[in-house]
């Protein structure tokens, strides 16, 4: 009977593991190879797949995923070597895995069926084998392929950089071993698929020396580190020699001997020292507890007889006695450590609902913190006892600050978590497409509301299908304008400033600005008047206008002009805002702005007659009371502008927006608040702004229905409702009623 409790939590994380290996194998398959990197990234997320599914009971999935493991340690041990081919084998065999998981998870697995599954895996992957074993080396003229030959090159510079740092620093107890071992390990596999015989033997004994390294029989010194370094200078003069039919076997063996005489004097005949003892119970434990690493242990090679001589090598360094102390050496250390960090975590999933249950109860102290201050505010008079309550609120509030911030960090993910679902989208669209895109992704450790992220994903989504489709030329067109036939599509996320900035930019053709005005007067977006005074950043932006499309024909990927429209929307209702740069044959760039949480936001309460309406400060660049010459009009209707330095900025009258009195209906009596939305400034008339405060964000929508102008609502410190403009809404509504 399995734990629906545990294995929910299991669901979960899977969920976020095929995303990863998704992730990876996607980017990867038009390159058709993956970095070592990312081959190690995919082991772990496929053994934890496979780990925690038969932990928690999921038999089916977790014995095929364990072929599927085993295949790829083959590929990390070098005894494959990721194609196109094999990627895409993987997308499948990982799409059947969801596909077994989800159908064991519901209880209507077919056993019969995942049996036939393996079965039919097992059958690719030996024929993959046997396909390596035939194309990688041609026996009678012993032709190596390039793509094996680069391999085995930046194997040797990887250990060469590694060997090179000790020798540098003169600290032979910080050499990373168990990646130079992993390093050798890999070299030695590669070789043998190219036929050679010399060349692995001799690769095989410094394998074992690191071997014993790792495992505390031998200590790392610099003499050792020199030794390695010369060593392998010969192993890279030696495969050449032998891929050339060069290497004479009397040559060979003497330089074997060589090697072997002096990995006999590192040797150290004492394997039960206690810091070994200590490491192999608890690596004995951790494995019959949580089964996490099931290789099996290689076979040593038979002993080496001793020698009588030792070869010298240049800058040979004594070792100290703390150097030949197996204790000292910290290898051991760092995969004790390894094993606890997956056998436990420190981390737990809660859900999202008690965070947002948390949230509001944040938003309860924000709003009686606010009654308390108003409270104290009748108490000025008594000015001792007035003093003493403000110090004591001020320290109240800050306390409030530090655990909004704490709830707050509890509910932000990693951008991560949004590319997830982006690297399949991107793929499936440029094949319709007919388009080589390379997808590229940077900060991914940035951190966004999780209510936003449903929210995001929609704007991004539409954003890249336009580049795809609009954007990124094909190859042909690429070509022909001296560009590589592969575009580049980037998204990149950062926070500045109190608000997370993501980037999408492509290096396509660019906005052809020319045809968005010209469908713009044609489906009377704007008129030829409002044309002549638009800058170029103002043209650009009429892309997201709703209804307007620069396609040729509509398709299933677009041509409706609705999607852009549903851009400027969703970012809108997030309070955020988007910014386009474009250059045409250089590419576009869509800036979208948010902010970093929608639950608290710091707001300005201004006055419209005897209405008292909250803006946000995040909206604000400056506020000022007008003189009367700084006020024109223009046009057949006379509208009232502002003109502050050389600039032409509209004003709205808040009063007549809303439809209340107003106190004051001359400028000079009033304020103007400078406020931008995406690229448009414009001048709101108040009658007058008041004092700043925290404010928590309720959804007016949610809870009553839209209201023209308004965005959110408010509970004040006097238990009123404040209610919350939305800028953007404002300035598009009035632009609407202008062109009416």
């Amino acid at each position: 009977m399995l734990d629906m409790e545990i294995v929910d939590f299991f669901m979960e994380e899977a969920e976020e593991l095929f995303d990863g290996i998704n992730s990876i194998l996607l980017k990867n398959e038009e390159a058709g190879e993956i970095s070592k990197e990312e081959i190690d990234s995919l082991f772990r997320y496929i053994h934890t797949i496979k780990g925690g599914a038969g932990s928690v009971g999921l038999t089916n999935v977790s014995n095929y995923t364990h072929h599927l493991e085993t295949f790829l340690d083959s590929i990390r041990e070098g005894d494959a070597e990721f194609t196109r081919e094999i990627i895409n084998f993987f997308i499948d065999s990982v799409s059947s895995m969801q596909d077994i998981l989800d159908k064991e998870y519901e209880g209507s697995i077919d056993e019969d069926e995942v049996n036939s599954m393996i079965k039919t895996l097992k059958q690719q992957i030996k024929s993959f084998m046997q396909d390596k074993e035939k194309d990688s080396f041609t026996e009678n003229n012993k032709e190596v392929s390039p793509a094996s030959a680069a391999e085995l090159l930046d194997l040797f510079e990887e250990i060469f950089t590694i060997l090179n740092e000790v020798e540098t620093s003169g600290n032979a107890k910080e050499v990373a071993i168990d990646e130079l071992f992993r390093y050798v390990h890999t070299l030695k596999g590669s070789s043998q698929f190219l036929y050679l015989s010399y060349f692995p033997t001799y690769m095989h004994d410094i394998e074992n020396i690191l071997d014993d390294v790792r495992e505390e029989k031998v200590p790392y010194t610099l003499e050792l580190n020199t030794f390695l370094l010369n060593s392998l200078y010969i192993a890279q003069e030696m495969i050449d020699l032998e891929l050339n039919g060069k290497l004479e076997k009397d040559k060979f063996e003497k330089e074997l001997n060589s090697l072997r005489d002096e990995i006999n004097e590192f040797e150290i005949k004492d394997e039960n020292s206690p810091a070994f003892e200590i490491f192999d119970d608890e690596l004995d434990i951790n494995m019959s507890a949580f089964e996490i690493f099931d290789d099996e242990p290689e076979p040593k090679a038979p002993p080496i007889p001793k020698a009588s001589s030792v070869q010298e090598t240049p800058n040979q360094i004594t070792p100290s006695p703390k150097e030949e102390e197996p204790k000292q050496t910290k290898a051991p250390a760092k995969k004790e450590t390894s094993i606890k960090k997956v056998a436990s975590s420190s981390s737990i999933r809660v859900n999202l609902d008690k965070i947002d249950n948390l949230m509001n109860r944040v938003g309860d102290l924000v709003i009686t913190k606010s009654m308390l201050f108003q409270f104290a505010d009748n108490l000025r008079e008594h000015d001792e006892i007035y003093k003493k309550i403000i110090e004591r609120l001020d320290a109240l509030d800050r306390d409030i600050r530090e655990l909004q911030e704490s709830v707050m960090s509890v509910r932000m993910v990693p951008m991560e978590s949004v590319y997830s679902r982006l690297p399949k989208m991107v793929r499936d669209l440029s094949r319709k497409l007919d388009k080589k895109v390379k997808f590229e992704h940077f900060g991914d450790n940035v951190e966004i509301d999780k209510m936003m992220v449903e929210g995001l994903m929609d704007p991004l989504t539409h954003i890249i299908r336009n580049s795809l489709d609009h954007g990124i030329e094909t190859p042909k067109e690429r070509q022909t304008r001296g560009k590589k036939d592969t575009g580049t599509l980037t998204i990149t996320a950062s926070q500045e400033s109190g608000n997370i900035i993501i980037s999408i930019k492509d290096d396509g053709a660019g906005i052809n600005v020319d045809k968005v005005v010209n469908k713009a007067l044609e489906n009377g977006v704007l008129s030829k008047e409002e044309l002549s005074k638009m800058s170029f950043d103002d043209k650009v932006m009429l892309v997201f206008a709703p209804g307007l499309s620069t396609a040729d024909k509509v398709s299933d990927v677009s041509g409706r002009g609705v999607g852009m429209d549903v851009v400027m929307n969703n970012i809108n209702s997030l309070g955020g805002k988007v910014e386009v740069k474009t250059e045409p044959n250089k590419g576009s760039e869509f800036k979208i702005i948010l902010p970093l949480t929608l639950a608290i936001l710091d707001g300005l309460n201004v006055m419209v007659g005897d209405r008292k309406f909250i803006l946000p400060l995040s909206a604000i660049v400056e506020s000022l009371q007008p003189k009367k010459h700084m006020i024109k009009k223009i046009g057949k209707n006379d509208r009232e502008i502002l003109m502050l330095r050389h600039e032409f900025i509209p004003i709205i009258k808040l009063y007549d927006f809303f439809g209340v009195e107003t106190k004051y209906t001359e400028f000079e009596e009033g304020m103007l608040i400078i406020v931008k939305s995406s690229n448009t400034k414009v001048a709101l008339f108040v009658d007058d702004f008041l004092n700043q405060e925290q404010i928590v964000v309720k959804s007016l929508e949610k809870n009553y229905k839209k209201i023209k102008g308004i965005g959110a609502a408010t509970i004040r410190g006097d238990g009123s409702i404040g209610l919350i403009l939305d800028v953007m809404n404002i300035v598009e509504e009035s632009k609407s009623q202008e062109r009416e």
